[in-house]
């Protein structure tokens, strides 16, 4: 077997096992991002308790009492508190979404640079099998 030959069927090993890293990496990046959920349930209800935060602001001192009671809600202090909580937590939900971003896109990037490869290894392979074909089934010259 021929240098090149030897050559060409290495590139196409190396790129059967790219293409099955492909698949497994595209595998990964079909699965459901997590993180989104607790950013969208935080943010509910940071913007629910943010309401009745301001929504408390505007009622009369004897009035605000029992809004906060309908609420659960002992005094504007606890709800206050319990406002900065949330706050927090959907500060947590958000950092861990920017993550899972993060390592979404990582992974885009090295499917794209995988399947180039793919594509341009199988294309050289073929070229090259497709050359030793001919060269071997040479029609004889008259």
């Amino acid at each position: 077997m021929k240098f090149s030959q030897r050559a060409t069927l290495s590139i196409l090993a190396i790129a059967v096992l790219t293409s099955t890293v492909t698949i497994g990496l595209a595998g990964i990046q079909l699965q459901p991002q997590r993180a989104a959920v607790g950013v969208v349930i935080d943010t509910a209800i940071v913007s629910e308790l943010t309401g009745v935060s301001d929504a408390i602001k505007d009622l009369p001192p004897d009035l605000r009492s029992g809004v906060l009671a309908r609420h659960g809600v002992h005094s504007e202090d606890a709800l206050s508190q319990s406002l900065s909580a949330q706050r927090a937590n959907l500060a947590i939900a958000e950092r861990e979404r920017a993550q899972e971003i993060a390592a979404h896109d990582r992974r885009a990037a090295w499917l794209i640079a995988l399947a180039l490869f793919n594509a341009f290894a199988t294309a050289i392979g073929a070229i090259s099998l497709l050359d030793a074909y001919r060269l071997k089934h040479k029609p004889p010259r008259p």
